[in-house]
């Protein structure tokens, strides 16, 4: 059978990817020891109890998630990876995250509440009563003994000594703290004495405050009937109470001065309300002073009311005589109207018309035929001298004669002459007969 021989850098190779993958993501709790900060940044140190130690390294890029500083001797909480350091060959935790150890728990503690409560929705906000602007009385649920019931009463009797102040002395620290505040919550509303209630203590560590993240401080809380203000611890310090309640204050007194309006403040709105009101009082005075003389110029004596009334019918009279007559005057005028067009629109007055129309058009007509025939005989006369012009006679008259053959054609060339033929020659007086002896051509 052959044997598996590792080499050193082999069997630690293997070692530390077995660890790494066996032991990804772990939370070990434990004493830092041999703490060493090189200018790198990293940390390295031991995780220690009473017979055990495991080396560890904390790596610069890791150390940002958190704010704390580890110091040796300290007890802390880390989650980290197993691993092998190869040339050593020591085994080493890889830490990735570190808190202290007991405040470490508390804290994942609050945060696994506050979701669950939150997804629940106690913190809403629609489930959040309205605080009492000017409360009688305000409860005070604390410790009879603690430096925050002292507080708080320094600022009512400051801000606000109207109020009546009932004190529910409680624990708010310890593990029967959670009870007492529970119950004493349930007493309060049982009674309903008081107007709203303060639910305080001082600062201090988580596990000092402890009491007001449990679950059942916080239902109780939910299911007050009084308003709640919460003023617990140091205005850093936060709650579930906080959360829950229906005002959160940064501190006792903090809670004290939202609930207590100050009495200097309320004295001058008194005052500024006392002036507006007489100002307002005023106004009005003088509103129904300025009514009453109005009422008054307006009211008259009986006598005066008829005499009044008669100025009234005698006006009215007077006017509706005038529109009589104006509408008598109106209805002639109109009436004249008709009868103008009733007469001019008569057959006798038509017929008329027509006549002189007709007289008109026939003078019209007489006048525009003597013109034309003037015109006409103008025009004849000077036609008839353009044909007297124009007439062979008035040719002839002037020497010229009119050659005729025997046939009585009239002779316009010698050509057509025969030598011993007889021709008649007409003059403007009379006619010659002749015989042609010679022809001569031109």
């Amino acid at each position: 059978m052959t044997k598996k021989i590792y080499s050193v850098s082999q069997l630690t190779r293997e070692l530390r990817a077995q660890l790494e993958s066996g032991y990804r993501s772990i939370w070990v709790e434990g004493e830092i020891s041999g703490l060493a900060a090189p200018a790198s940044g990293h940390l390295y140190f031991s995780l220690k109890e009473k017979n055990s130690i495991i080396r560890s390294a904390y790596f610069r890029n890791k150390r940002g998630i958190t704010s704390m500083a580890p110091k040796n001797g300290m007890q802390v909480l880390v989650c980290g990876q197993i691993s092998l350091y190869e040339p050593r060959g020591d085994l080493q935790l890889i830490v990735s995250f570190m808190e202290e150890a007991g405040e470490g728990a508390l804290r994942r503690s609050f945060e696994l509440l506050k979701q669950a409560l939150s997804e629940e929705g106690l913190f809403d906000s629609l489930h959040k009563k309205s605080l009492p602007p000017y409360p009688k009385t305000i409860g005070i649920i604390t410790s009879d003994s603690g430096a925050a019931l002292q507080d708080i009463l320094t600022t009512l009797a400051r801000r606000y000594p109207v109020a009546s102040v009932i004190l529910y002395p409680v624990l708010v620290q310890g593990k029967l703290a959670p009870k007492a505040i529970t119950e004493m919550l349930s007493v309060a509303n049982d009674r309903n004495d008081a107007d709203v209630l303060i639910l305080a203590r001082g600062g201090g560590s988580l596990e000092d405050l402890q009491a007001f993240n449990e679950e059942s401080v916080a239902r109780a809380i939910f299911a007050s009937v009084i308003p709640v203000v919460s003023g617990v611890g140091h205005e850093v310090d936060f709650t579930i109470a906080d959360l829950v309640s229906d005002l959160r204050a940064a501190t006792p007194t903090a809670a004290a001065e939202h609930l207590s309006p100050s009495i200097t403040q309320m004295k001058r709105d008194i005052l500024d309300m006392s002036y507006q009101l007489e100002k307002n009082l005023l106004k009005q005075l003088q509103n129904s002073q300025q009514n009453l003389d109005y009422l008054t110029v307006r009211l008259t004596h009986p006598s005066r009311k008829l005499d009044l009334l008669k100025q009234r019918r005698k006006g009215l009279h007077q006017q509706l005589e005038n529109q009589v007559i104006h509408q008598i005057g109106q209805n002639r005028y109109q009436l004249q109207a008709l009868k103008n067009t009733i007469q001019l629109r008569s057959p006798i007055n038509q017929l008329n018309l027509c006549k002189q129309q007709l007289d008109q058009d026939k003078r019209l007509l007489r006048h525009i035929m003597i013109r034309r025939l003037a015109d006409s005989q103008r025009a004849a006369l000077r036609f008839r001298e353009k044909l007297n012009i124009m007439s062979p006679e008035h040719t002839l008259i002037r020497g010229y004669a009119i050659v005729q053959t025997g046939n009585g054609d009239v002779m316009v060339d010698s050509s057509a002459a025969k030598v011993g033929e007889s021709i008649n020659i007409k003059l403007a007086k009379g006619c010659i007969d002749a015989m042609v002896v010679d022809i001569k051509q031109e």
